[in-house]
């Protein structure tokens, strides 16, 4: 795995989150556009017809994997968060937590990360040197996890 592979990881499980929550939403909405049971004759059947009951079950399930993403998510983020702040570079340090932590655009990094403002390009290049530190750091890690995914 690469260094990038590794810190975009953060940005991926922030994403999950996102869909789950927006997963629960449809269902709840769902939920509201239930009519009610209607009156008139019952006739036996298999259908469920505790609708309101199953998609409860549904969003609370949801809601408890929610919140262990999240929790997942803080833990991940502050372990990447500590393990870029031990690089000994300072501006290293800085472009990839904005990039990797922050999630920052490549224009608002080079405007206003820095002392002074840089252009793109540079900062571009600069993180590519920032992720080869990283590497180099942490290629133990980045080995391991390498091989935990084949």
């Amino acid at each position: 795995m690469t260094a990038k592979e590794y810190l975009e990881q953060v940005r991926h499980k922030q994403a999950e989150i996102g869909n789950l929550k927006r997963d629960k939403e449809a269902v709840k909405d769902m939920l509201y556009s239930l009519g009610g049971g209607g009156e008139g004759e019952r006739v036996q059947s298999s259908r469920n017809n505790d609708k309101f009951g199953t998609l409860f079950g549904r969003i609370d399930e949801m809601e408890r994997k929610i919140d262990d993403k999240i929790i997942d998510l803080m833990q991940f983020r502050m372990k990447v968060s500590e393990q870029i702040n031990a690089l000994d570079n300072v501006s290293y340090i800085t472009i990839l937590n904005c990039r990797y932590i922050h999630f920052q655009s490549w224009e608002k990094i080079a405007r206003s990360a820095f002392d002074e403002e840089r252009n793109v390009r540079s900062v571009q290049k600069l993180n590519g040197l920032a992720l080869q530190e990283f590497e180099k750091k942490y290629a133990v890690m980045l080995a391991e996890l390498t091989l935990e995914a084949i």
